[in-house]
This record gives C-alpha cells, sequence and structure tokens, in this order.
C-alpha cells in the first residue's frame, strides 16, 4: 500500500510541477531529479533500497521543500508526502 500511495504522490508532485508556472529553473530541475531518482528506485527488482539511498532522497526532498514552502506552500505540501511516505517504505 505504501507503494501505491508514494506513487500518487509523485503523480500529484508532477501535476503540481506542471501548474506551477512561477518556479525558478533550477529549483523545478532539482525537484524533477529527485522525483526521478525515487521513481527509479521503485522500478529496481530489489524491493529493499540502501539505507543510505534513502537517507540521501529524503535529505534531498527536506532541502528543496525548505526552498517551495513560502511561495507555494501547496507544492511544499506534495513533497512532504512523497517524504513521509519514503519513510514509510523504509527507503
Amino acid at each position: 500500500m505504501p507503494r501505491q500511495a508514494l506513487q500518487k504522490h509523485l503523480a500529484d508532485l508532477h501535476d503540481e510541477l506542471a501548474s506551477a508556472g512561477d518556479l525558478d529553473p533550477a529549483l523545478r530541475q532539482q525537484l524533477r531529479d529527485v522525483a526521478d531518482d525515487i521513481e527509479s528506485l521503485l522500478g529496481e527488482p530489489s524491493p529493499e533500497p540502501t539505507a543510505k539511498a534513502g537517507d540521501q532522497l529524503r535529505e534531498r526532498l527536506r532541502l528543496v521543500t525548505v526552498e517551495f514552502e513560502a511561495e507555494h506552500p501547496r507544492l511544499a505540501q506534495v513533497i512532504g508526502h512523497v517524504a513521509d511516505t519514503l519513510t514509510k517504505l523504509g527507503i
């Protein structure tokens, strides 16, 4: 179930990125890169990613969230859901 929730949150994230026209291009790319890394991790045959990979993804998400909180609270909320779901998955 958490994997399905994560996939839903990632889809929400892509939707929010598509609708947020005034994002800094570098931040937008950074967020896309993190989302792509998460999707790649989900597609790997090994169901258990390394703890280090999970820590790195969560830290990258945390840093991106800080950048978006003030100007794009909805986007920050979606990023938070992704991070929470990664934690539930043990990533």
